[in-house]
């Protein structure tokens, strides 16, 4: 379906129920600028449940890439509506309202763009289904979310168990966060490349954030954290937590000063995460100021999805040795109804709100913006 569109295309006569040798126009001018020839003229029809829809006088023209339905000429002749929302269309009877046929989209936005390897990969171990090829049409959300320079150079650090290093470096947004946030301390297991983040209001807080995560990591894993790897910058770079390393037999490795690149694998999932922040920020159309929300969808995400930096393994899987359940991810920013409770039996069971992720310390819940507000 096609609201710009002045006529239906189809790159077949062979798809048509009706053909005319006769051409309604010589070529037609489609989205690139470019015009290309209109080879015949026919009828067609799209099945449903209910009764055919008829799609007349569509334009055979051999070169389109896509087949398209004008919603205009559609909508003027049959007694139809078209209803588009956010996961694809209804086509509904004018008089009566009753849905005729229903098309969902599905794509890889719930997943959070990941890479044409990344998608193969999940279904060639068949955790997703996927019935497209990848599109010709480039992502507009992921050139302006992903858009790269140089690359950094691969890092040959080989560790056999988790937490014998973790990477880590903080973060300063630009922007505070609607919650009053500036920065984020990020922690990567080097062996697995799972991912825990922890946003900060003040660089000082980094320490208690890594003692923090280090008692998760002693209760849950019965392990101890063996070695961090990160730059010079002062949160790391201090008494505090020289005296606490040293206390704890955890050995500290620093980066050389204005080196980041000998911190490559961190430096690289930094950039990873915040092109992700970006794009879902983008895809959502929500302000830079839910850049935490975006961001713990971001990593949420990444710890579901095979990463090449471990062969395409999924860090989540490598680290807790089950695999993730892909079937309830939903698209961040997208409209949802929470439940809310009521005063009376008229007030209304549900407000419109905006999906933002899924909190660590609920089994079930979602992160939702109440679009009321």
């Amino acid at each position: 379906m096609d609201t710009g569109a002045s006529s239906h295309l189809n790159s077949s006569a062979h798809n048509l129920s009706t053909i005319f040798n006769s051409r309604m126009y010589p070529s037609v001018l489609v989205g690139n600028g470019k015009s290309i020839p209109v080879t015949n003229t026919g009828h067609s029809t799209l099945p449903t449940p209910y009764r055919p829809l008829h799609i007349n006088n569509v334009l055979v023209t051999p070169n389109i890439v896509k087949n398209l339905i004008s919603v205009l000429q559609f909508v003027r002749e049959n007694k139809y509506t078209i209803e588009f929302d956010e996961f694809g269309f209804s086509v509904k009877d004018f008089r009566t309202r009753q849905i005729l046929h229903r098309c969902d989209s599905t794509g890889t936005q719930r997943l959070g763009h990941p890479g044409s390897d990344v998608l193969r990969s999940l279904v060639s171990n068949n955790l997703i289904s996927c019935n497209k090829t990848k599109s010709p049409m480039l992502c507009h959300a992921c050139q302006l979310g992903k858009h790269v320079r140089l690359p950094f150079s691969l890092s040959k650090m080989i560790v056999k168990s988790p937490f014998d290093i973790i990477h880590s470096d903080l973060w300063t947004s630009p922007i505070t966060s609607v919650s009053g946030i500036k920065y984020y301390v990020l922690f990567l297991d080097h062996f697995s490349h799972y991912l825990w983040v922890y946003p900060l209001r003040y660089k000082s807080d980094a320490l208690s954030k890594f003692i923090h995560f280090r008692a998760y990591v002693k209760n849950q894993f019965k392990t101890d954290i063996k070695s961090l790897q990160c730059d010079h910058g002062g949160e790391f770079d201090n008494n505090a937590l020289h005296q606490l390393f040293a206390s704890n037999g955890i050995t500290i490795r620093f980066s050389c000063p204005k080196t980041s690149q000998q911190n490559g694998k961190f430096e690289r999932m930094l950039r990873t995460i915040n092109n992700l922040i970006r794009t879902l920020l983008f895809q959502a159309h929500l302000p830079p100021t839910f850049w935490v929300e975006a961001l713990y969808m971001a990593v949420y995400l990444l710890n579901l999805l095979p990463s090449s930096a471990i062969n395409n393994e999924i860090p989540h899987t490598r680290l807790f040795k089950t695999q993730p359940n892909y079937a309830d991810l939903h698209v961040f920013g997208c409209l949802c109804y929470p439940y809310i409770n009521t005063n009376h039996k008229l007030e209304p069971c549900a407000t419109p709100a905006i999906f933002l992720g899924y909190p660590t310390n609920h089994l079930l819940d979602i992160w939702v913006w109440d679009l009321i507000r």
